[in-house]
């Protein structure tokens, strides 16, 4: 016998297993699959009773989150689960809407799914879905210059002056969606203030004066709207924000290049590929890029005052979109279910492209990225929310999609003065109550389709599977394969250490093998961990969570011991478990 496989059993001999008191670290993503039995789920339907409740009561005390009395909105939960598409729904029209609508003739007078507001940057999302629904990503390293001739003859300046100058060169299509270029914010039509003030006004309060022949001052811009070639004119006198992937910065200018772009590649309008390859698609018959009709509206105030009539013209893919929350849920919906997209693709947009200064953020293409802890789950359980929020006139704007979930919200807001977060104040409602409630649900649907023992007889092999309310996962318990104990001895191996404390816990690995008669074969991927090991909260450099660095680190004739395979009859019952590595089926019993 080896000193090695000597010492080995010497300290399995010894190990106790104790009880579980550490965190567990599961790795990113669901901890469970997505629960589809949402009527059925208690912690579901009380959530949703409280939001009724906590929204009723905040549509009649007008707090200053909302401003009910004078702020309509439309708000859905939905999901991916084709028998439970609308999770939950909440529309509020402002008791003071046709009030401020003046004969009551402007727009609709009720909320509803298919009621239509203005987006602002929502639109951003759509623009992105339509670049990756025509073309695809692979073309999102390659540098912006090889799609729009007039960067290209602008780039050699930033070779000379950096300072002064974009290097337009090392900016790729993907550095544009995901707010990594550096360009300026906007040219012109927002944030200009000579557009938005007379020269008197900004004279006064310090500003130098401007003549007419000043290069740098727009000549266009809200009114008249900047054609490309004025557009670029003005641009390319803009001064650079950052060096590119640099830090994200945001900016409307990059989705206006990148429609541009799309529309080299082409050689149709940027609003018919949006239109063939989203909109009719999806069935979105409420959603418009640019003048959308008044009737299908809310519009609090007159036209102009809220700035419903109001175009962005070439920068309408920055931020020119209507839509109804009905539409953004099937959108989201489409997301989260690959409806157009390759499912490989869904998962490349639905990650960060980079981090931000906030410890619990970062940016996507061009999402905001939140990490939400869960403080129910006794471990490092993270879940990651995609949201993209928007603004323009009177009308705000946030869709969120929670993949670990496949669920996702919409908050569409109408008012003349809408407290700059109202929409994620509504979202603040939301999430505390809906969050925990699908991890419960998930959590419960697991226990329900996979919890129970699973055994061979004719090899001695055993174990059991179930959940904790405080523990990510399912866990493996009293584990015995051919008369050994496998709970200790795997850990042991797994993980490094002695295996006082072992815990194994399952965790989806979202892949599945479906048959021509509906059995599939289900992955998971099990984290071993010895819960008896310090923890380093604190520690600047090591980590006591590195879960994806210990997957496939011991494997026996090819196959990994974190492998496990379910076979699920055509029936949906779950028949039985295999670890790969120790090729002995156990059957649900």
């Amino acid at each position: 016998m080896s000193t090695k496989l000597s010492a080995l059993l010497c300290v399995v001999a010894a190990a106790a297993t104790g009880v579980l008191a550490a965190p567990n670290c599961p790795p990113l993503g669901p901890v469970f699959e997505p629960a589809r039995n949402f009527n059925g789920s208690a912690a579901i339907r009380a959530a949703l009773a409280n939001l009724t409740e906590t929204l009723g009561a905040r549509d009649v005390d007008n707090g200053p989150g909302v401003r009910a009395n004078e702020t309509s909105y439309s708000l859905e939960v939905f999901t991916t689960d084709e028998a439970n598409p609308l999770l939950f729904s909440w529309h509020h029209t402002a008791p003071t809407l046709a009030k401020m609508s003046g004969n009551g003739t402007v727009g609709v007078q009720r909320t509803d799914a298919n009621t239509v507001y203005r987006l602002g940057s929502l639109t951003k999302i759509h623009t992105i879905f339509t670049w990756l629904a025509e073309d695809g990503d692979a073309k999102w390293n390659e540098p912006i210059t090889k799609y729009v001739p007039e960067l290209a003859a602008a780039a050699k300046k930033a070779k000379d002056d950096p300072v002064a100058n974009v290097a337009w060169d090392e900016i790729t299509i993907g550095a544009l969606a995901s707010q990594m270029g550096g360009p300026i914010r906007d040219y012109g039509v927002l944030g200009e203030v000579t557009q938005q003030l007379n020269q008197s006004t900004m004279v006064g309060i310090g500003f130098p004066p401007l003549n007419s022949s000043d290069p740098t001052l727009p000549k266009c811009g809200i009114h008249p709207l900047c054609n490309r070639t004025e557009f670029f004119n003005g641009l390319l006198q803009a001064y650079p924000q950052y060096a590119p992937f640099t830090t994200p910065a945001y900016t409307n200018t990059g989705f206006q290049i990148l429609a541009y772009a799309l529309e080299s590649i082409t050689g149709k309008s940027f609003e018919s590929t949006m239109n063939d390859r989203v909109l009719k698609p999806l069935g979105l018959k409420h959603t418009y890029l640019s003048n959308a009709p008044a009737s299908e509206g809310i519009i609090p105030g007159s036209r102009e005052d809220a700035s419903w009539d109001f175009q962005l013209g070439d920068e309408d893919p920055a931020g020119n979109l209507y839509s109804s929350v009905g539409d953004i849920s099937a959108l989201g919906r489409a997301i989260l279910r690959s409806t157009i997209l390759p499912p490989s693709l869904t998962r490349r947009w639905l990650k960060p492209a980079a981090l931000s200064s906030e410890p619990n953020a970062g940016v996507g293409y061009p999402w905001g990225v939140r990490r939400i802890r869960l403080a129910e789950a006794n471990g490092k359980r993270m879940v990651d929310s995609f949201n993209k929020a928007g603004r323009i006139g009177y009308y705000s704007s946030l869709m969120t999609l929670l993949p670990d979930y496949g669920v996702g919200f919409s908050i569409l807001i109408a008012g003349p003065n809408i407290p700059g977060n109202t929409n994620f104040n509504l979202a603040d409602i939301l999430g505390p109550q809906l969050l925990p409630a699908l991890e419960t649900a998930a959590r419960e649907e697991a226990q329900a389709r996979y919890g129970g023992v699973y055994a061979n007889p004719s090899t001695n092999s055993s174990l059991r599977l179930t959940t904790q309310p405080d523990r990510p996962g399912l866990g493996i318990e009293n584990w015995i394969s051919n008369g050994t104990d496998m709970q200790t001895i795997s850990v042991v191996l797994a993980a490094g250490y002695q295996g006082v404390d072992p815990s194994i816990r399952l965790y989806p690995t979202g892949l599945e093998t479906v048959r021509p008669d509906g059995s599939k074969r289900v992955a998971y991927k099990a984290v071993y961990e010895d819960l008896n090991v310090p923890a380093k909260p604190d520690s600047m450099f090591s980590t006591d969570c590195g879960t994806w660095v210990s997957f496939t680190s011991v494997t026996y004739g090819t196959h990994a011991l974190d492998q496990f395979i379910f076979e699920v009859g055509k029936d949906g019952q779950v028949k039985s478990l295999e670890c790969l590595a120790l090729r002995n089926p156990m059957s649900k019993t």
